[in-house]
């Protein structure tokens, strides 16, 4: 396919196949070769780009999504003898040793001061999570990035701030020619299991670098309106199947209603993936580790699948509690696309949370997660308990028996510790984890104990 994208302010066309990386192309195809290729499968930050002004990892952007876009790498970023400020703090600093994996730190340290122009230290820490360096040390990292801030902030004062660095938003019309749904629904209708659909690739490109053969064909649908918008009408939410994880966890109605859906949103890889990765992936993936499952099941949600209907577009709804049915396995038929999910707006005063323990704060794959939500009366007693746990079965489950010894129990100081332990006991037995190599099957259960008591005790206003 003929793609033309705009790198480093030049329009550049390139003839590539659809899942030919953004990483090769940049590397091989143009011999941009600052940009690095590390893990090759989003952890490690060394092929950090911009693209149209956000982060990504370019070992994850595949040639079909590129048509009409603008990245920006490390050799646009400055010259040696006008070096950007970022690059300017990084040698001043000493924040560079062997090299490798600084141009990707450099540009995820610019694309947090574009915006955010005095990060402090614990938003530095969370903005470069994904960028691991071997050598230099990250203090000096991290200073640099103050340094880069102060920096500005001098310039500004005195009149000689540098033009910004340039970037562009894509629009959401006019960028490449994108199938309509009643198109992309006929397309699934003809091809069926012969295709597979496409938005973040932030799973499918990291499981063809592990060996995955390549889809004979792919549909990509970040184009498609009907899967792009958060909208709150009739009682509920609906986020669409291509909403990115960076989009929840900024969205005003997400944060304000569903903030255990934020939360988990948050703690999705890391800035580069929540930038690309979608909610429609993480649910068709099917994990028992994805984050965002276990909220919307503990929320009431339901997956909302559409499928071409001849004249019309016909739509089904799915509760989140039938939509798995085994590992790595929904009800999603071949002729059907999950095109958003649907949540219920929570009834006044419900409290959520959402705990997920891994081996690090960010990009970890969960050992055990929980979400949870309640509401407490003022006489002390718990109504409409609901929680789900992640990792510990095949598929995410409800703790149905946990919620049933809980509800209408009473949290006051007398009752209150011999209901917790009453209900941590229940929620380790009534899963099935495994040992694996990320952990084994006992400490899955106290964990998962643990973690419903720190929600109780959270609900009744006690200390954790």
């Amino acid at each position: 396919m003929k793609i033309t994208l705009t790198v480093n302010g030049r329009s550049r066309d390139i003839e590539a196949p659809p899942l030919r990386r953004l990483l090769d192309i940049l590397r091989e195809d143009l011999g941009l070769t600052g940009t690095k290729e590390g893990c090759g499968e989003g952890e490690c930050g060394a092929c950090a780009v911009l693209l149209d002004g956000e982060l990504v990892n370019a070992c994850l952007v595949p040639a079909l999504q590129l048509d009409g876009r603008d990245v920006l790498t490390i050799e646009g970023l400055g010259t040696s003898e006008r070096p950007d400020p970022v690059q300017q703090a990084f040698l001043e600093e000493g924040a560079v040793q062997c090299g490798f994996c600084i141009p990707g730190m450099v540009m995820a340290s610019r694309a947090l001061l574009d915006r955010q122009a005095h990060p402090s230290r614990a938003e530095i820490r969370r903005a470069l999570a994904g960028n691991l360096c071997r050598c230099t040390g990250y203090e000096r990292i991290f200073r640099a990035v103050e340094r880069a801030a102060a920096a500005a902030d001098a310039a500004v004062a005195d009149g000689t701030a540098a033009e910004a660095v340039q970037g562009s938003v894509r629009a959401s019309e006019g960028v490449g020619q994108q199938p309509t749904l009643p198109e992309a629904l006929a397309v699934l209708r003809a091809a069926g299991d012969e295709i597979t659909v496409v938005a973040g690739a932030t799973d499918l490109l990291a499981e063809i670098k592990l060996g995955r053969p390549e889809p004979r064909a792919v549909l990509d649908v970040t184009g498609l309106p009907e899967l792009s918008a958060i909208t709150r009408e009739d009682g509920a939410i609906t986020i669409g199947a291509a909403v990115t994880f960076a989009e929840m966890a900024a969205h005003s109605e997400v944060r304000a209603h569903l903030p255990a859906l934020a939360e988990a949103a948050a703690q999705i890889g890391a800035v580069a993936i929540q930038n690309r990765a979608t909610i429609g992936g993480n649910l068709m993936s099917a994990s028992p580790a994805a984050d965002a499952p276990p909220v919307l099941l503990a929320l009431g949600a339901s997956a909302v699948l559409a499928s071409d209907g001849g004249a019309r577009v016909e739509t089904r709804g799915v509760p989140l509690a039938a939509f798995y049915t085994g590992y790595r396995r929904t009800v999603r038929r071949p002729e059907e696309l999950l095109i958003g999910v649907r949540v219920p707006m929570p009834p006044p005063g419900m409290r959520q949370a959402f705990y997920k323990v891994g081996p690090r704060l960010a990009q970890s794959i969960a050992k055990v997660s929980l979400a949870a939500a309640a509401r407490l009366g003022e006489d002390g007693v718990l109504r409409d308990v609901r929680l789900a746990a992640g990792s510990v079965a095949p598929t995410v489950v409800a703790l149905a028996r946990t919620q049933a010894f809980l509800e209408g129990r009473s949290l006051e100081p007398g009752d209150a510790k011999d209901v917790l332990g009453h209900a941590e006991a229940i929620a380790a037995a009534e899963v099935t984890p495994i040992d694996d190599v990320r952990s084994t099957a006992e400490y899955r259960r106290a964990v998962l104990g643990g973690l419903v008591g720190r929600f109780l005790r959270t609900v009744g206003g006690q200390r954790q």
